[in-house]
């Protein structure tokens, strides 16, 4: 079991710094049950979609080659890519690794913020089972809205700002799906282009992590476009594909932890829950003591 030490006082207004900081100095110091969490929860997930990833990117590779069963690559770009029952697969196990990875680290962020000094696996686990349908059926339909949202002049990306929050807020506040996105927009309310601007940076890093490990996976693709001989072997470019899905898909923690940071933020902003909880803190202690000077 891991123990915790010097606790981080999550329920706290920071600034776009502060926050930034925070997160990595968050997953720093939990990283190893963090991981374990990670590695029990989301890896077989993770799996399968970077195998469907692979097997869709060799099936592309047999059409471009002219050994598929289409005339044409625009053929093959309507027919297959979005119909084919790889990249359907694919994109569904995709959604549901980030969706898991969510479920994991909200729930561990609750479970750090609610005991003591420890957290374990198993107590992760009591929060995702109880979120997990909710989760993924919520995850999908807002993914759906969002993504043809993005058709409306950008009301998908309003959206999917806003919704950034749901799983954190379903999750630490015990809410429904409608209850959770109405506390959505309640918390984003005025704070809309501070939670885009934060979310971009955060994607941004992200992202350059991402770049290198989707380099080999990278390599592999450009080597095979080049017909240089000993790699135009599938089992290869699923193995690269598998290794760099996965990845990805761990390290998406890091957007979590920091919509996680936000939302806090957000919540000490609108409500002061945080500071409240201070005041109730002192309060009991001076009882305690007022109630004890008699013993002296």
């Amino acid at each position: 079991m891991y123990q915790t030490s010097q606790k981080i006082n999550l329920r706290q207004e920071r600034d776009f710094g502060e926050k930034l900081n925070a997160t990595f100095h968050f997953i720093k110091h939990n990283l190893k049950p963090l991981s374990r969490a990670l590695l029990l929860y989301v890896t077989p997930v993770a799996l399968m979609a970077g195998i469907f990833s692979g097997l869709y990117q060799a099936r592309l590779f047999q059409s471009i080659s002219g050994t598929g069963d289409y005339r044409s690559y625009g053929e093959f770009s309507f027919f297959q890519q979005v119909t084919s029952l790889n990249y359907i697969v694919m994109l569904f196990f995709t959604m549901l690794g980030y969706i898991m990875v969510s479920l994991v680290v909200y729930s561990f962020i609750v479970v750090y913020m609610d005991s003591d000094d420890e957290v374990s696996p198993a107590a992760v686990w009591e929060h995702i089972k109880v979120n997990m349908v909710q989760a993924i059926y919520a995850g999908i339909g807002i993914g759906l809205v969002c993504f043809f949202g993005f058709f409306l002049l950008g009301f998908g990306l309003y959206l999917g700002v806003v919704c950034s929050l749901f799983f954190m807020v379903m999750i630490r506040e015990e809410l429904g799906v409608i209850e959770s996105v109405e506390r959505c927009f309640y918390l984003i309310k005025h704070n809309w282009w501070a939670t885009f601007g934060f979310l971009l940076i955060v994607a941004f890093i992200q992202g350059m992590i991402g770049w290198l490990a989707a380099l080999p996976a990278g390599i592999i693709t450009m080597l095979r476009m080049l017909e240089v001989p000993g790699v135009d072997s599938d089992v290869l470019l699923v193995a690269a594909n598998t290794i760099s899905s996965v990845f990805n898909i761990y390290i998406s923690c890091i957007t979590m932890v920091a919509i996680a940071f936000q939302y806090f933020h957000l919540v000490e902003q609108k409500d002061g829950i945080g500071w409240m909880e201070q005041v109730n803190l002192i309060g009991k202690r001076d009882s305690h003591t007022f109630k004890n000077e008699g013993d002296f």
